[in-house]
């Protein structure tokens, strides 16, 4: 990197009048001037100061390392409202790794965090809509916005593995790295971006709020997944850039040829692109694709194109401008970057495996926890991934690897789709490949892979297809059921029912992932693993359930609870009142349900 500094500051580029915001798919009512949040339409950058001058006044005054969590994916202007918000009330922003209600809360329970806004209709302030109606500030915010605080964000991070870490990020680290983004693949003034990742996610953030806003260029309100809407997205609102993850374009195959005639940039980040995938997006819509080599803790990286090359150049990566790379020992990518944290040492080592060339162009193989030794031979994940992939029948592959039977090494297994894809076929492929021992020990082909908003497949998420728990041991999904006893009804002639006790075992699956630190068996659970099934027992005569009300969970539910499950009718009614206890007697849940007549019987109305 030069010697100049970076610059550090949103909407510097931009006239008070200048767009900022464009498009929407969805409104609610203005605020009391006329003039607050809408969700359709576009938007300037003096009405988006406004916006922010709206939040900064309702959140609560700044205290040492006091942190705002913004959890927002229904309209990216409102996110970028609530960022710029906090952050001139003097707050940092913090973001969590998904939108899963368990990892919001585990960052909302964080000591230092004061406020949590978000787009929910949950009832918990400070809900952005709400915020957004309030009268205008007397004194609006003014560009550009250049908070003081050393970190502005905490990014919660946890990839593919492991729980949650949080990353701290400056001034320098964010918004210089927008500019520097910007600078490096020319968007600027007049662009228009369209995102097909969550703003919540730091490349959304970086690549769809941060480099517009410090770039002057406009950004779609709206997220579009499918292929269809973001093609339709980027026609209405002539975008000339696209930022995207490989999933995304893989959907693309099935858009005609040259969909995207606006088109001038494709970004695409998270995760391995496919050559295959780029070369045939490249070929249908005539767009190369700037894939994004980065991480949480460093920053961008490096950047590549792929194109139809006989060198193979094409698939080296290229350090973006200002970042220098050297190579460990065991292979690892040192990374020397303006745009890594202080608290980080530089250079500093990631857990990426490369070859580096003399020019400082390198080869990517995967990250080093994705290098595991099976039957004493070192397989790499990706490449399997890759060599299950280019089988015609299947679409996409996912390998994790998991203990090997008896706690020695380890053994891998695959996810594929579609569900027809043929396995044994599969397995005869990967022989000429791999040796025996390191093929996957199961194929399972599914509807769908199990990604979160960035197009990443959680390792627990995945396990959880093969009945695993994260460690990669076997799930524990047996309840403890009790005889079932019939209830004596206080007036026999017209109620019946009855009741059962049931032990939750201490390793339970359902209470994985609800939540860390806070286990609870989940409301949705209670139902299909309780209830239902004891009306079944009880009135084997009733079908489906069809509606739900009064519905109550008044106590939380753990691991090794002994509860009593009870069900009581009318006699012959298809309306069936249930509670859980605890066998001390303290109620958990309470409702009543309505079910349809079981297969075969005739249907009678419920009654009332």
């Amino acid at each position: 990197m030069s010697g100049e500094q970076p610059v550090l500051d949103l909407l510097g580029r931009h006239a008070p009048n200048g767009l900022v915001a464009f498009g929407g798919s969805h409104s609610i009512a203005m605020g009391p001037t006329g003039d607050g949040i809408s969700h359709t339409g576009d938007r300037t950058a003096a009405q988006l100061l406004a916006d922010a001058g709206r939040v900064a006044e309702a959140l609560p005054e700044p205290g040492g390392n006091s942190h705002v969590l913004l959890s927002l994916d229904r309209d990216r202007y409102a996110m970028a409202a609530a960022l710029l918000g906090t952050l001139r009330r003097g707050h940092a922003v913090a973001l969590a790794p998904n939108s899963r209600s368990d990892s919001i809360l585990a960052v909302r329970d964080r000591p230092e965090v004061v406020a949590l806004i978000h787009d929910t209709e949950s009832g918990a302030p400070f809900q952005i809509e709400d915020l957004l109606r309030r009268e205008a500030p007397a004194r609006p915010f003014k560009a550009p916005i250049a908070p003081d605080q050393d970190v502005i964000a905490t990014v919660f991070t946890s990839g593919t593995t492991g729980p949650m870490k949080p990353l701290r990020k400056g001034r320098r680290e964010l918004f210089g790295e927008a500019h520097r983004l910007g600078e490096i693949f020319g968007v600027g003034t007049g662009d228009r971006i369209v995102g097909t990742i969550v703003p919540g996610h730091i490349y959304g953030l970086l690549f769809t709020i941060l480099l517009p806003l410090a770039r002057g260029a406009a950004f779609s309100r709206e997220t579009p997944h499918h292929a269809e809407s973001v093609a339709g997205c980027i026609a209405r609102h002539s975008a000339n850039v696209l930022v995207t993850v490989p999933v995304g374009l893989r959907a693309f195959d099935a858009l005609t040829p040259k969909s995207f005639p606006t088109l001038e940039r494709v970004f695409s980040s998270t995760g391995p692109l496919p050559e295959s995938v780029a070369l045939a997006f490249l070929d249908r819509h005539d767009l190369a694709v700037t894939e994004i080599l980065g991480s949480s803790e460093t920053g961008g990286i490096a950047s590549r194109e792929r194109r139809k090359s006989t060198t193979g150049e094409d698939s080296l990566w290229k350090p973006l401008e200002g970042v220098q790379v050297s190579q460990g020992v065991d292979q690892r990518l040192i990374v020397d970057s303006p745009f890594i944290y202080s608290d980080f040492p530089v250079p500093f080592e990631t857990e990426d495996l490369v070859s580096l060339n003399e020019d400082g162009t390198f080869l990517h193989h995967g990250r080093a926890d994705g290098i595991v030794k099976i039957a004493g031979q070192r397989v790499s994940i990706r490449e399997m991934e890759e060599a299950i992939a280019q089988h015609p029948c299947v679409d996409e592959a996912v390998v994790a690897a998991i203990p090997a039977d008896g706690g020695r090494g380890h053994q891998l297994i695959a996810a594929v789709t579609p569900t027809t894809a043929p396995v044994p076929e599969i397995k005869a492929a990967l022989r000429k490949r791999f040796e025996p021992s390191c093929l996957p020990r199961r194929i399972l082909p599914v509807d769908d892979l199990p990604r979160e908003e960035n197009g990443k497949v959680p390792r627990e998420r995945l396990l959880r297809l093969f009945g695993l728990r994260s460690d990669g041991q076997p799930a524990n999904w047996t309840l403890g059921w009790g005889e079932i006893v019939a209830t004596t009804p206080i007036t026999p002639t017209t109620q019946e029912g009855a009741h059962a006790k049931v032990s939750l075992p201490a390793d339970y699956a359902w209470f994985e992932g609800h939540f860390d630190g806070y286990p609870v068996l989940a409301g949705a659970v209670q139902m299909k693993e309780l209830v239902l099934p004891m009306v079944t027992k009880a009135f084997p005569e009733l079908g489906p359930l069809k509606t739900m009300n009064r519905v109550k969970f008044l106590e939380r539910i753990v691991p090794g609870d002994h509860l009593v499950v009870r069900v009581e009718r009318a006699i012959g009614s298809s309306r069936v009142r249930f509670e859980i206890s605890k066998r001390g007697a303290e109620l958990c849940s309470v409702g009543h349900l309505v079910l349809g007549p079981a297969t075969g019987t005739r249907s009678e109305a419920a009654p009332e």
